[in-house]
């Protein structure tokens, strides 16, 4: 009787940092564990933040919208750029910063947004666009998008993002994104 409190009490344990990671955990046949948690990428990016809600962009402890509200980015008419740090495979990102235009910094912990309330444009100054990439990294262009097109963030990876344009779908040099939203990045 003894053993099974330790292991129920053990198997509750792990459950619990599990989720905590964002991990979602289920007992199988023989009281084992297993958890699905979704791999993060680390990213060093930034975007600007397009939601239109009047009360701000909702931040979170975990991605998802099942993810407890821990802050509201406000709405600045100007714009306010955010630092992402990590991106989970379902377009939400790790921020741990917000600054307005201004300077104003109004987030500065870590929590989770949804990508599709963030966006940055590309460059393609020269009017030819910019290309598009089926993985972060890759040499090979598979796409290509108009020049100082605003573009919905889906993820990122190191310094890569993943965006999301009309149609399109795909991976954005660091050199062609721009993550202001007031002026062109020359």
């Amino acid at each position: 009787m003894r053993n099974r409190i330790i292991l129920t009490m053990c198997l509750a344990a792990v459950a619990a940092l599990c989720s905590a990671r964002g991990a979602s955990t289920r007992v199988i046949a023989g009281g084992a564990l297993t958890t699905n948690a979704a791999p993060v990428a680390v990213c060093d990016v930034e975007a600007y933040v397009v939601d239109p809600d009047p009360k701000g962009l909702n931040v979170r402890d975990t991605p998802g919208v099942g993810g407890k509200l821990v802050a509201n980015i406000p709405l600045d008419a100007e714009g306010t750029v955010v630092h992402i740090i990590a991106s989970d495979p379902n377009g939400w990102v790790q921020i741990n910063r917000a600054e307005t235009i201004m300077g104003a910094v109004v987030f500065d912990r870590k929590g989770w947004v949804s990508g599709n309330m963030l966006g940055l444009a590309t460059r393609g100054y020269d009017g030819k666009g910019v290309k598009l990439y089926a993985r972060a990294r890759a040499r090979k262009a598979t796409g290509k998008l108009p020049s100082e097109a605003e573009v919905k963030v889906a993820g990122c990876e190191g310094d890569w993002m993943r965006v999301k344009y009309k149609s399109l779908s795909g991976w954005l040099d660091p050199a062609d994104q721009c993550p202001s939203p007031v002026t062109t990045c020359n």
